[in-house]
């Protein structure tokens, strides 16, 4: 027996090429990065930009691997339908927060309330 070997033609969703689909990758991870200030301080988050900035890097590098250019697209319609959820206070403060683990800020809010001028006086004085 004889096995055929069928081979479907798929249509792209956005992108034809895998330069078009790093193309898209970028420009959404351009509009994230500058548009990431105006949104922590517009949501009014305790999350300080570098850190949003760096989970926000880490969020994309999470998918690196993936070389599938009709995923890759998917995953992009998917970040701009978050991007302007963000951008038009469709979410919500905790939807942001999912994002980031709160033990790092908590941390972080910790040490800054450590370093106030009083908490350096009364070490100081002891």
């Amino acid at each position: 027996m004889s096995r055929q070997v069928t081979t479907r033609i798929v249509r792209p969703i956005l992108s034809k090429t895998p330069e078009e689909a790093r193309r898209g990758v970028t420009a959404l991870y351009r509009d994230f990065y500058r548009e990431m200030e105006w949104t922590m301080r517009s949501h009014m988050m305790d999350i300080p930009i570098a850190t949003a900035r760096k989970q926000l890097k880490k969020e994309f590098l999470k998918n690196k691997n993936v070389t599938d250019i009709r995923v890759i697209d998917l995953m992009v319609v998917k970040g701009r339908h978050t991007f302007d959820e963000f951008h038009q206070f469709w979410a919500q403060n905790y939807n942001i927060y999912n994002y980031f683990d709160i033990t790092d800020t908590q941390k972080q809010k910790k040490e800054e309330r450590s370093n106030t001028f009083l908490d350096n006086f009364y070490k100081s004085s002891d």
